[in-house]
């Protein structure tokens, strides 16, 4: 039988947990982060010198990188490197275009691609429980389930084109991303006529105001006071959430309230790209002062 080799380029905040979640399933792995692979490398995991050598090495890649450009560039080194007949895993949020052209570009090369972001932030994938939005050929989602299930709690097949994933995603953060903004009005509100954010937040996941962040990134990262610790930053969100606004803007769907959330994300991004996305809530109850 026929040992497969599991690759992994991309090795950051959320990168490095997924890699080391699957290693400890026991997957042989062999991987590359251009910021120091040596310090970021999962124990038991094989350190390649580039993403060439991943792509020459590995059989079902997976990526985790953090915008649309290196995306692309990785997947052009894939393209023109990687083992004809191989799968690549696409984690990255890109949007339906990007990926759609990543699946042309590695198909021309022989390699199958699987567009499958994720989502459930670093908590999640340091915990191996993300969730995982497939799409691909039922024969390319096959070979890589071993490594997506390797980081993900739950692996959904949403669809077999590339870019259906990404929709998926998009809607997904769109409804995550601008929930930011509403929370952030709202507690502000609350916090203005007295009321204590915990007990705020303890009656609103009792009641029918609840959602993810309310139910766990404020309670984690706002109400605990670790506003830098959440894993994800300014720009990365305002990009994820404008893939929505562009996409829905492109096809003439509505999106009215995301978009006025957009501004206030873009405004907070271009305040400071590096800071935490969890000092939204700051920068929304100190807006009108």
């Amino acid at each position: 039988m026929v040992s497969i080799v599991y690759g992994f380029v991309g090795l950051g905040n959320m990168g490095q947990p997924m890699a080391r979640n699957a290693v400890e399933k026991g997957l042989p792995m062999v991987v590359h982060d251009i910021a120091g692979t040596a310090d970021r490398a999962p124990k038991g995991a094989e350190v390649a010198e580039s993403n060439v050598e991943v792509a020459l090495r590995a059989d079902v890649t997976a990526l985790s990188l953090p915008t649309v450009e290196v995306n692309r560039a990785v997947i052009l080194e894939f393209a023109g490197s990687g083992k004809s007949g191989s799968v690549v895993v696409d984690t990255c949020t890109i949007g339906p275009e990007a990926a759609a052209e990543n699946a042309r570009i590695l198909g021309e090369a022989g390699i199958e691609y699987v567009d499958s972001p994720v989502s459930g932030l670093k908590f999640r994938a340091e915990e191996g429980a993300l969730a995982s939005m497939a799409a691909g050929s039922d024969k390319a989602l096959m070979r890589a389930r071993p490594l997506i299930e390797g980081y993900s709690r739950v692996v959904y097949h949403v669809g077999s084109e590339a870019g259906q994933g990404q929709r998926m995603k998009v809607v997904n953060n769109a409804l995550c991303i601008s929930s930011y903004v509403t929370t952030s009005e709202a507690l502000a509100y609350g916090e203005n006529g007295g009321l204590d954010i915990d007990t705020m937040l303890e009656v609103v996941n009792a009641s029918s105001g609840q959602n993810f962040a309310t139910l766990q990134i404020f309670p984690k990262y706002v109400a605990a006071g670790k506003y830098d610790s959440s894993g994800a930053e300014a720009h990365i969100v305002k990009k994820d959430i404008g893939l929505f606004v562009k996409g829905s803007n492109e096809e003439d769907t509505p999106n009215d309230a995301i978009a006025r959330a957009y501004q206030v994300i873009t405004e907070f991004a271009e305040a400071d790209p590096q800071q935490d996305q969890m000092r939204i809530y700051s920068f929304v109850k100190d807006r009108n002062k």
